[in-house]
């Protein structure tokens, strides 16, 4: 049954009661509930407190003209976004610390911050703002707000300040919270309502992370600042229809064409909106039987490599942060009853709560008491597993280890949601750590999302795992893609086979990777016909220690010692070395990252690359 047909199957008077009573089945007690926020788990505690307390040594961060600006002048994106966003986290530290103490001065720090957002000319990203483009302007309107991420991510923190501060606020600052009711009916509420043109919701049928991301926080908005019922309940039932849309977009097979860093932004926003439905109906919503969430939970284990590092496809980070809203997957694992989810989730008990993540999400946490007794233990490292939807192979050597090889493989095609022209392209990880590697996102700027995207050397073909082809690289579109993927697998190997003959114009090459258990090795062969030439591109982290004819010796970020082998008559190749000059690359990679470059003899129809331990020779 559909999200949209469980919707209509509840009764009208209990979604009106539903609504009535969202403030007592969120879960989250208000500050008034001395006992319960004085017992909330001591580590998170002592840690929002010291965070909260840094802050207010330290001047509010101001959100400036100037810096909006330049995303029109020179692209640059972080000079506003960063700002606004330490806005955001110091709000939500200083709401999560006066609700766990109770004390003025926390509830007064709040109060601030909550204002500093009300007072903000837009909550709208400079990135996003099209109504000012269109205007060639670069000061957005205050009589026509635009609802995208920024605005979303701001009334949700409107939302639930009011939701557990809502008598203290009262108390201390009388008439706030009537302002930032009205704030989130003008720039948030009555666009969602009347505006039914908004490119996230997918009624052109393109559907990606910005739908559950803003649907979740309009439907807390709706919950928790919105007083009319009659508002609400229509919220509601358009919030329903929009993750309906969402998740209907979804494979089968669970799998996120937007990767494993956008799956916390996508799939785990979805969660998060249906979990506050499902509480708010007392369970009678019950969403989790609804295909494919059981699936779409378990892809951060399927994609887990070790040690922090992940199967990065498109826009992803190859270690991406480790301080996620881990109990929203935890609590996931719990409502589908998946020992597995759950015990991914808790191995990462231990970190920090995302604040910056999300204001609802950390009060849900704290919250949990099922959460704070999960035993924290190991990522559970499945040994293999095939997304046949998005086209995608994970397999290691050993299952719950991260010894030894690991292989990731796609197909897919060059249309994907935040994509890189990587049909084709693999990953090789040695004992949990990438060596040939997808360097992932840089940082965003004007270029990213536009017609010039495919100017950005990390996203081009050529700085991924896959060849050029008579002097082509792969070209952006969906008709660019893999046609014949194939998986064969049993205990001894796993091989997945592809043909990239469309992915390249006049190319028509076949590959196949296998992950050889017993040889406990790599191999990736390529076979073609025709007179093209086959240059073939190779992406390493890690520091090359040994390059001769046919073999490179590579240092990986782990430390260990992996060898890349190939025909000795194409003799050692080219071995190029590029300065990583963006920031969130270099946090991943170091300084620098290697490309080794091997171009194929002109009668040549097979190139064959093994990846080995390498071992040193017996003195």
């Amino acid at each position: 049954m559909s999200l949209v047909r469980r919707w209509q199957a509840i009764d009208r008077a209990d979604q009106e009661a539903a609504v009535r009573s969202a403030r007592e089945r969120a879960g989250v007690p208000d500050v008034r509930q001395r006992s319960f926020w004085e017992s909330r788990d001591p580590v998170a505690r002592a840690a929002i407190l010291a965070e909260a307390d840094a802050d207010r040594g330290r001047p509010w961060p101001h959100t400036l003209v100037s810096d909006y600006a330049r995303y029109w002048r020179d692209g640059v994106r972080t000079a506003y976004e960063g700002p606004a966003g330490e806005l955001r986290r110091r709000t939500s530290a200083a709401v999560l610390a006066a609700a766990l103490t109770g004390e003025q001065q926390h509830v007064d720090v709040a109060a601030d911050g909550l204002l500093l957002l009300c007072e903000q000319t837009t909550w709208c990203w400079a990135a996003h703002e099209s109504f000012a483009t269109a205007k060639r302007e670069v000061v957005a309107r205050p009589d026509q707000p635009y609802l995208d991420l920024g605005a979303a991510e701001t009334v949700g923190i409107l939302a639930w300040a009011d939701l557990v501060l809502a008598p203290a606020l009262d108390e201390r600052v009388p008439g706030l919270r009537r302002r930032m009711r009205e704030e989130a009916r003008h720039r948030v509420l009555r666009p969602f309502v009347a505006d039914r043109t908004w490119h996230w919701l997918g009624l052109d049928g393109h559907v990606h992370n910005w739908n559950p991301w803003i649907h979740g926080q309009v439907l807390a908005a709706a919950l928790f600042l919105e007083t009319d019922p009659v508002v609400q309940t229509q919220v509601l039932g358009l919030v329903v229809e929009g993750l309906d849309r969402y998740l209907r977009s979804l494979p089968a097979d669970g799998g996120c064409d937007e990767g494993y860093a956008y799956w916390w932004h996508g799939p785990a926003r979805l969660a998060s909106a249906l979990e506050l439905l499902d509480r708010i109906t007392g369970g009678g919503f019950g969403p989790w039987s609804c295909a494919p969430l059981i699936e779409l939970a378990r892809y951060p284990q399927r994609m887990a490599l070790g040690d922090g590092w992940y199967v990065n496809v498109g826009d992803g980070s190859g270690r991406p942060a480790v301080r996620q809203p881990w109990q929203v997957l935890h609590q996931w694992g719990r409502r589908i009853e998946d020992p597995e989810v759950m015990s991914h989730a808790a191995a990462y008990r231990g970190e920090a709560l995302a604040i910056e993540l999300g204001l609802g999400r950390a009060l849900w946490a704290l919250a949990d008491d099922g959460w704070w007794a999960a035993t924290a233990g190991s990522p559970p490292l499945p040994r293999s597993t095939l997304l046949p939807d998005v086209e995608l192979l994970v397999a290691r050597e050993f299952a719950a280890s991260t010894e030894g090889w690991a292989l990731a493989i796609k197909g897919g095609h060059n249309d994907e949601n935040h994509n890189h022209n990587d049909v084709g392209s693999f990953i090789a990880a040695l004992d949990g750590t990438p060596v040939l590697i997808d360097l992932g996102q840089p940082t965003y700027t004007a270029v990213s999302f536009s017609d010039r995207r495919y100017e950005q050397w990390v996203v081009r073909s050529e700085w991924h795992n896959v060849p050029v082809i008579g002097g082509h690289q792969q070209q952006p579109g969906a008709r660019h893609r893999a046609t014949g993927f194939v998986v064969r697998r049993d205990a001894a190997a796993e091989l997945a086979e592809l043909f990239l003959s469309e992915a390249y114009p006049g190319g028509n090459l076949h590959r196949a990777a296998t992950l050889d258990r017993e040889a406990a090795m790599i191999r990736v062969v390529d076979t073609w016909t025709g007179s093209l030439p086959v240059v073939e591109h190779l992406v390493i982290a890690g520091q090359p220690v040994v390059h001769d004819a046919g073999r490179l010796v590579v240092e990986t970020l782990g430390g260990r010692h992996a060898q890349l082998s190939w025909d000795e008559d194409l003799g050692p190749g080219r071995l190029e070395q590029r300065e990583v000059d963006d920031e969130l690359l270099a946090v991943v990679w170091g300084p620098m990252v290697h490309r080794l470059v091997l171009t194929t003899s002109p009668s040549a129809q097979k190139f064959e690359l093994t990846l080995t331990r390498f071992q040193e020779p017996a003195q």
